[in-house]
C-alpha cells in the first residue's frame, strides 16, 4: 500500500493530540481514501433509502463541491442542498431512533442501578430509552437539541472545556457516547467525568477510533469494511475526518451557529485511549470492538467500560 502523499499546503490547525486537521478537500487528494469513501458511501445511502446507482451520482455531486469550495461552509450548504433535493433527509428522524436503540442495547449490560448522566446527550433519544427502562437520566450538552425539550428530562447546558456543573461523586453512571472526539479538550472532559462519577461507579465510553485491523470482529462484521481496515492508521483517521464532517455538518447541516455540532476531530487509537483513561484514574474493565456499527456514520467504534478507581490521596472517594 502506498503512503498518503502530503497536501501541498501544510495544515496550520492541529487537534488536541497534536495531529493535523486537514481540509476536506485535502483528505480527498489520496485516491485510496476516496475509494474507501466511495465504498462506505453505499452503506450510508442504502441506510437512508437511496439505491446504489442513484447514490453514486449524489455522492459525485457532493464531492465536486468538496473539492472546489472556497470556504468549507459552502461545501456543507451545497452538499446538503443536494441531499435535500433527493429526499435523503426524510429518513433521518426514524434512523435517529434506530441509532439510539442500537447504542442502548450496546450499553445496557454495563449500566449499574442508580443515577445516570448522559454527558453530551445530543438529540436525547437514548436518554428517552433509559427513562422508559427504569432510569431517571440527567442530560447535559454544549448545545440544546430541539428534541431535548420533548423528553421532559432535566437538562443542563454546558460550555466547551468548562467545569461540569455537577457535584463530586454525584452519579453512579456517566455516559460519554461518541462525545470525546467532539470535545475541544477530551482529557479535561475525562477529568471532570471522573470527578462527578462515584468511585466504583461506571463510566461508559463509545468512541470513533482509528489504527484498527478488525481482528476482534467476527468475519461477517469484518468483511464489509476490509478496504477501510487495510488502510494505514493515518489514512483511517482521515476517512474518519471525512465522514464525521459529512454526517454532522452536511447531512445535519444548519446555518444556526449555536446548533452546529463541534467537529475538532479528536480521534485516537484504542491503545492511546486506554493509556489516557489510566492516567485519569480510570480502570478499563473491558473494551468491545463494535466495528462500523452505525451505517449512517461509517466510523469504527469501540465501547470502553471504565471504573473510577480509588486513590489514596483522593478526598472524593466514597463507596457506593
Amino acid at each position: 500500500m502506498t503512503e498518503f502523499h502530503k497536501p501541498t499546503k501544510r495544515p496550520a490547525v492541529k487537534n488536541a493530540f497534536d495531529l493535523p486537521i486537514y481540509e476536506i478537500k485535502d483528505v480527498l487528494l489520496d485516491p485510496e481514501i476516496e475509494a474507501v469513501i466511495q465504498t462506505l458511501r453505499q452503506g450510508v445511502f442504502r441506510y437512508l433509502g437511496v439505491a446504489d446507482e442513484k447514490s453514486e451520482a449524489i455522492m459525485a455531486e457532493c464531492l465536486d463541491f468538496a473539492r472546489s469550495y472556497r470556504a468549507v461552509t459552502e461545501y456543507e450548504q451545497s452538499a446538503n442542498a443536494v441531499l435535500a433535493r433527493e429526499g435523503v433527509g426524510e429518513a433521518i428522524p426514524k434512523k435517529l431512533v434506530e441509532r439510539a436503540q442500537i447504542m442502548y442495547e450496546q450499553i445496557k449490560p454495563y449500566l449499574l442501578a442508580g443515577s445516570v448522566l448522559d454527558l453530551g446527550c445530543g438529540d436525547a433519544r437514548l436518554a428517552q430509552l433509559l427513562a422508559q427502562n427504569g432510569f431517571t437520566p440527567m442530560l447535559a450538552d454544549v448545545y440544546e437539541n430541539p428534541n431535548v425539550l420533548n423528553t421532559g428530562l432535566p437538562f443542563r447546558l454546558l460550555g466547551q472545556s468548562e467545569t461540569v456543573p455537577f457535584d463530586d461523586n454525584q452519579f453512579v453512571n456517566t455516559l460519554l457516547l461518541t462525545v470525546l472526539h467532539h470535545s475541544d479538550d477530551p482529557v479535561q472532559v475525562l477529568r471532570e467525568t471522573r470527578r462527578i462519577t462515584r468511585p466504583n461507579g461506571r463510566i461508559i465510553v463509545i468512541e470513533s477510533v482509528y489504527g484498527v485491523n478488525g481482528q476482534e470482529l467476527s468475519p461477517a462484521r469484518r468483511a464489509p469494511v476490509q478496504q477501510y481496515l487495510a488502510l494505514t492508521p493515518e489514512q483511517q483517521r482521515r476517512v474518519n475526518i471525512f465522514f464525521d464532517h459529512f454526517y454532522n455538518r452536511v447531512i445535519h447541516y444548519t446555518n444556526e451557529p449555536t446548533q452546529k455540532v463541534n467537529v475538532p476531530f479528536n480521534f485516537n487509537t484504542p491503545g492511546a485511549w486506554k493509556q489516557i483513561f489510566e492516567q485519569m484514574g480510570l480502570k478499563q474493565e473491558q473494551i468491545i470492538h463494535l466495528g462500523v456499527d452505525q451505517q449512517a456514520v461509517p466510523e469504527y467504534h469501540t465501547l470502553h467500560i471504565l471504573t473510577a478507581i480509588k486513590k489514596s490521596h483522593d478526598p472524593n472517594f466514597c463507596s457506593l
